[in-house]
């Protein structure tokens, strides 16, 4: 065997094993990306879980969403709150979504909640515009549309 046949074996073999680690890199890549969707949308049924635990366990809260007389000024302020807690979830969904860390699936399941929650609580309404008007930048975003009455994409 001459030199250039061994270089030239070597030269073959060398870029097959770049292709082989380009194609292991890329599997990795697709898993940790895989992973990575997984833990985000885990994350968000997670802050899901924990708001309705505190509707599930808390009585007093339940009758406050509830109520149909007025509020006073206490209760519109828990009811401010509670709407705070359901509003960022909502909007780490919508992040979430644009940055292609959930799927559009998931992203229709948290939106449908928003028309859920705002049906679901007399008051509740009032306490999400309120954060919307304290936070407008996020008025045009798609999964608050059923809040501010109109329907405009992202």
């Amino acid at each position: 065997m001459n030199w250039e046949a061994i270089g030239a074996v070597g030269e073959v073999l060398g870029s097959l094993a770049v292709l082989l680690t380009l194609i292991y890199l890329a599997n990795q890549i697709r898993q940790s990306n895989d992973l990575a969707r997984f833990n985000a949308t885990k994350e968000i049924v997670n802050q899901f879980n924990q708001l309705n635990q505190m509707v599930a366990t808390d009585a007093n809260l339940r009758e406050l969403l509830a109520k149909t007389d007025e509020l006073s000024s206490d209760e519109r302020e828990q009811i401010y709150n509670f709407a705070i807690m359901w509003c960022n979830v909502w909007l780490s969904s919508q992040i979430a979504l644009d940055n292609h860390q959930i799927d559009e699936e998931t992203y229709a399941a948290c939106a449908k909640d928003v028309h859920v929650e705002l049906a679901r609580w007399p008051n509740f309404r009032t306490g999400v515009e309120q954060w919307l008007e304290n936070y407008p930048e996020h008025t045009h975003r798609r999964i608050f549309q059923p809040a501010v009455g109109q329907a405009t994409e992202e």
